[in-house]
C-alpha cells in the first residue's frame, strides 16, 4: 500500500491567524508543524489507556508462560498421638506411650497434557494480547486521524480568515466608490445601501472565518492537551495522492480490524469450552500414581491426572512415628471413574456447539461489515479524488480569468477593482483547492483506518 503524502507543497501560502483592530501582537507568533503535532499523540489519553491496557496483558502472557514451568513446593506434616491403656481379658494391662510422627518433602508438578489449564491460560492470554493491540492500534489510529481532522481544519479556516479579509477591503472600496458616485448625482441611493449591504455581509463573514479558526484551534488544543494561542498552522494538506489496493485493504480488514479480533476471540473461546465440555464426557476421571519407599509413606511418588492433564512428582522423609524400618518396595495404583449417562452433560455439550456456531456466524458479520466499510471507504475515496481534479481545474481556470483582468487592464478596458475581483475568485478556487486536497487526504486516512491500520 502506498500513501504519498507530498507536505508542504501546495498552491496556497501558509496562513497566519487574523487579529482584529482593537488587539495588539505583543509577542511574535508560533508555527506549528503537522509533523510536530502527530509527535504528542502518544499523549493523547486514548492512546496511554490504551497502552497501558497492553501492558496487562502483556505481563498476562508472561505470566502464563511462566506458569507452564515446572512448580517445585516445599511440603510436610507434623502429627501427635496421645498414650494409650488396654486392658486384656486375662486382667493384664498394656500401656502404649504417646508418639510424635509426620514427613517431609518436595513436590513438583507440570501441565503435562494439550488441555491442562496452564495451557488454556496461555491461550486466553494470549488471545488478550492480540485484542489490547487491536485497541492500541485503534486508539492511535483514531488520535492521528483527529490531529489531522483539527489541523487541517485550522489550515482551511486561515485560508477563510485571508479570503474574508480581502473581500472586506474590496467591499470597503465598492462602497466607497458608490458613495463618491453618489455625491456626482452618478449613483442612486439604491446603489450605495447595496453596496453597503454586502460590507456587512463581508464582516461577517470575516467574523465566522475568525471564530472557525479559532474553534479549530481550541479543537487540536484539547486533543494535544497544549494551550495553542497565537499559533499558526503552516503545513499545507498533501498535493499528490495514490489511491492504496482495494483487496490488500479489504484482506487486512477482515483479520485486523477490532470487532474481528474480538469476534475471533469469542469463537476460539466457545471452540475451547466446546472441547472442554466433549472431553470431560469422553475421557474418564483417572488418576494414576506410583510410589517407592517404605511400607508405610514416604519416598518417591509419582502421579498423572488424565482429565486435568497434571502430572506430578515428589519425595518425602518420614519421621518419629512415621518412619518404618521396613525395606522399601514398589506400589502402583489408579482410580477412576467414567459417567455412562448423563443428560446434563449431553444438554451442556450441545450448548457449547449453539455456542460456537453463534461466535462463527458472528465473525462472518463482523468480517462482511469491514469489508463493507473498506469498499464505501474506497467509493468516497475516489469520488473525493475526481472533486480534487475539478478543484485543480477551477484554479487554472481562475488564473486565466486574472490574466484576462490584468491585460484589459493593461488596455484600459478594465478596473483596477476587475483585477482584485479577480484575484479574489482566484483565492476562492485555491481555497477550495486546499479544502478538496485536506478531504482527500482524510478519506485516505480513514480507509487505512478502516482496514485496521497502517502497517
Amino acid at each position: 500500500m502506498t500513501l504519498a503524502l507530498l507536505l508542504g507543497a501546495g498552491g496556497v501560502q501558509a496562513q497566519t491567524t487574523q487579529t482584529t483592530p482593537t488587539q495588539t501582537q505583543t509577542a511574535p507568533s508560533s508555527t506549528l508543524t503537522l509533523d510536530a503535532a502527530l509527535a504528542r499523540l502518544a499523549q493523547a489519553p486514548s492512546v496511554t489507556q490504551a497502552g497501558l491496557s497492553v501492558r496487562v496483558a502483556q505481563e498476562n502472557l508472561n505470566a502464563a508462560r511462566g506458569a507452564l514451568g515446572l512448580s517445585v513446593s516445599v511440603t510436610g506434616s507434623a502429627s501427635y498421638t496421645g498414650g494409650s491403656t488396654t486392658t486384656a481379658s486375662d486382667g493384664t494391662t498394656t500401656s502404649t506411650a504417646g508418639s510424635l510422627g509426620g514427613s517431609a518433602g518436595v513436590q513438583a508438578s507440570l501441565g503435562l497434557l494439550p488441555w491442562s489449564s496452564g495451557q488454556s491460560s496461555l491461550r486466553t492470554a494470549q488471545r488478550s494480547l492480540t485484542l489490547a493491540q487491536a485497541n492500541l492500534a485503534a486508539a492511535q489510529a483514531s488520535a492521528r486521524l483527529n490531529v489531522y481532522q483539527q489541523y487541517l481544519a485550522a489550515v482551511v479556516a486561515g485560508q477563510d480568515v485571508t479570503l474574508a479579509t480581502q473581500t472586506l477591503a474590496l467591499r470597503q472600496r465598492q462602497l466607497e466608490i458608490a458613495r463618491t458616485q453618489q455625491t456626482q448625482n452618478n449613483a442612486t441611493q439604491e446603489s450605495v445601501l447595496s453596496a453597503q449591504a454586502n460590507v456587512q455581509l463581508a464582516q461577517g463573514s470575516v467574523t465566522e472565518a475568525q471564530s472557525s479558526l479559532e474553534s479549530a484551534r481550541l479543537n487540536l488544543a484539547a486533543v494535544l492537551n497544549q494551550d495553542l494561542t497565537g499559533v499558526t498552522f503552516s503545513t499545507q494538506p498533501a498535493s499528490t495522492f495514490t489511491l492504496p489496493d482495494l483487496n490488500t485493504l479489504v484482506a487486512r480488514a477482515r483479520t485486523n480490524t477490532v470487532d474481528v479480533v474480538q469476534a475471533q476471540n469469542n469463537l476460539a473461546t466457545a471452540q475451547d469450552t466446546l472441547e472442554t465440555q466433549q472431553r470431560d464426557q469422553q475421557l474418564p476421571d483417572l488418576t494414576a500414581s506410583v510410589r517407592y519407599g517404605p511400607a508405610g509413606s514416604g519416598g518417591l511418588t509419582a502421579s498423572l491426572d488424565v482429565k486435568e492433564g497434571n502430572a506430578g512428582i515428589g519425595y518425602s522423609v518420614p519421621f518419629g512415628a512415621s518412619g518404618s524400618n521396613a525395606s522399601n518396595r514398589f506400589v502402583a495404583s489408579i482410580t477412576g471413574s467414567y459417567v455412562v449417562y448423563s443428560p446434563a452433560a449431553r444438554a451442556q455439550v450441545s450448548a457449547a456447539q449453539a455456542n460456537v456456531t453463534q461466535a462463527q456466524l458472528t465473525l462472518q458479520v463482523a468480517q462482511q461489515n469491514a469489508e463493507l466499510n473498506v469498499r464505501t471507504l474506497y467509493s468516497t475515496a475516489q469520488t473525493n479524488l475526481i472533486a480534487l481534479q475539478a478543484k485543480q481545474t477551477q484554479v487554472e481556470a481562475a488564473q486565466a480569468a486574472l490574466s484576462a483582468a490584468q491585460a484589459r487592464l493593461s488596455a484600459g478596458t478594465s478596473t483596477a477593482d476587475d483585477v482584485t475581483a479577480a484575484q479574489i475568485s482566484l483565492a476562492q478556487a485555491q481555497r477550495d483547492l486546499v479544502q478538496a486536497r485536506a478531504t482527500v487526504q482524510l478519506a485516505l486516512i480513514r480507509l487505512v483506518n478502516a482496514a485496521g491500520g497502517s502497517q
